[in-house]
């Protein structure tokens, strides 16, 4: 979610112009995809890794290891590991809670899961998350910011670490989180000024 309107950015251009921002560093997120013990792919993720099914849009379980013990079987459409950037993007879309983005942490959101219990998590970035889809069809892929990392086949195992990379991002003074929610989210009420 943009913090800035088109019009908001042609006024903040010359500020930026003249030295007038600072630079915030924002979580992203390490996705591994490993097959029989070892890397075959790994991307960064600003926003959000998933776990999708396609044809036959079957039900998936989907195991989920945090810093190596399992936490729980997933039965759902898919899984995102969404970072506070992402949190506004799929993850809310999903139904998933909205993170400041300086937070260090994720958000554990099932896709329509099975049972009303699974409900969004918010975790520390410091754990480590690793996954395991039990049956995996011929198109259940990890997708990373929109992008398909790879076709998850059986074993296969999906790690997700807080990355060593951060993405720096520019503020530009007068921004604030809550009123580009406001703003971009249609919030209502009144505003004292």
């Amino acid at each position: 979610m943009a913090a800035l309107s088109v019009d908001d950015f042609l006024d903040a251009w010359p500020k930026v112009c003249a030295g007038g921002f600072s630079i915030v560093e924002h979580l992203m997120l390490r996705v591994s995809h490993i097959r029989q013990g070892k890397e075959i792919a790994h991307q960064l993720a600003l926003n959000e890794a998933a776990i999708l099914g396609g044809p036959p849009y079957n039900l998936m379980e989907i195991d989920l290891y945090a810093d190596e013990t399992l936490a729980t079987t997933y039965r759902c459409d898919g899984l995102i590991v969404s970072t506070p950037v992402g949190s506004t993007a799929y993850n809310l879309s999903a139904g998933g809670p909205i993170l400041r983005k300086h937070l260090r942490a994720i958000v554990i959101q099932p896709i329509s899961p099975h049972t009303l219990t699974y409900r969004p998590l918010v975790d520390s970035a410091d754990t480590k998350l690793e996954m395991v889809v039990a049956r995996p069809s011929q198109s259940t892929s990890i997708v990373t910011d929109g992008r398909v990392l790879g076709q998850i086949r059986r074993g296969d195992r999906i790690r997700i670490r807080a990355a060593d990379h951060s993405f720096q991002m520019l503020t530009v003074p007068g921004q604030n989180e809550y009123r580009t929610l406001r703003e971009k989210l249609g919030w209502g009420g009144s505003v004292l000024r």
